[in-house]
């Protein structure tokens, strides 16, 4: 039997069995899949903003230190000419001293959004909810509630039935037409995945919100003038919460979602696909 002969019939034999884990170049993407991929880019964007967190936080150990060694007064934001006490360690240590703190200020301050977290990691269906009437308002306030937006947890995004916004990771998607959770119906108005809705939907108590209620008591809803004055309160309103807790809990909620991306499979179980079709370059060329 020549060579050719016994490598065709090689081939013949590959291409009867069952091949595991492969799939056609134009088949489709699933979209855990798809989401995997974006959550790996979205981790490796979190990655690098830390890094140059930390570059940041180096730089300015350094100039402080600079600042007390040459010019021999306190950095900002010590009033003007306050004096510097002698340095008791060689530069470097007294910058590598510094950095926790100074990063851990840098990360407080740090109110982007680029990839947004609930920071509160905990098992949503051990989450108490509040007793609001839900049955009794959404008939007059149309389920306000549902056109707010916030961002979900790492668990959500494992769970993977509540939907997150691609350009917005990783806030609630809402639709364009009416501004609504993509999870709302648009008849009735109630929740179509209320037994999987996120920590946010449990926790939410809408009767001392005025973007929903300007008088809950007799049930009238906020007007467009109110939603305005809200609006415009905050952008003037002073953080409510704890800056370098809130940078702890964000630190931590990265964390379990770099966890969550890196420590799962592409693949759940054994898949079936097509059989591997030698590349052009392994077969023989024809002698004409």
């Amino acid at each position: 039997m020549t060579d050719d002969a016994s490598e065709n019939e090689a081939g013949d034999a590959i291409a009867t069995l069952t091949a595991f884990g492969t799939a056609a170049p134009d088949a489709p993407v699933s979209r855990s899949d798809f989401e995997r991929a974006v959550r790996s880019l979205n981790a490796s964007d979190l990655a690098l903003r830390d890094v140059i967190m930390q570059l940041a936080a180096r730089v300015v150990a350094l100039t402080d230190e600079l600042t007390r060694r040459v010019d021999g007064v306190e950095p900002q934001p010590a009033a003007p000419n306050t004096p510097a006490a002698p340095p008791e360690t060689t530069l470097e240590d007294a910058v590598d001293a510094a950095m926790d703190r100074t990063l851990t200020q840098i990360r407080a301050h740090d109110l982007s959004t680029r990839v947004a977290f609930d920071l509160i990691v905990e098992d949503k269906y051990q989450t108490p909810s509040p007793d609001v009437p839900c049955d009794e308002l959404i008939p007059i306030c149309g389920a306000r509630c549902c056109t707010l937006s916030f961002a979900l947890t790492p668990a959500d995004l494992d769970e993977g039935v509540i939907r997150w916004d691609y350009g917005q990771p990783y806030l609630i998607a809402q639709r364009a037409s009416d501004g609504y959770c993509v999870h709302n119906a648009p008849g009735s108005r109630g929740c179509t995945v209320h037994s999987h809705r996120p920590r946010v939907c449990r926790t939410y108590d809408c009767r001392e919100d005025k973007r929903i209620w300007s008088d809950y008591a007799n049930r009238i809803l906020a007007t467009a003038d109110d939603l305005a004055e809200v609006a415009e309160a905050s952008k003037h309103a002073v953080p409510q919460f704890n800056l370098v807790e809130r940078a702890k809990r964000r630190a931590m909620a990265v964390l379990v979602e770099t966890r969550a991306v890196t420590e799962s499979c592409a693949e759940s179980a054994p898949r079936p696909g097509p059989a591997p079709v030698p590349f052009p370059s392994q077969q023989k060329h024809k002698r004409f």
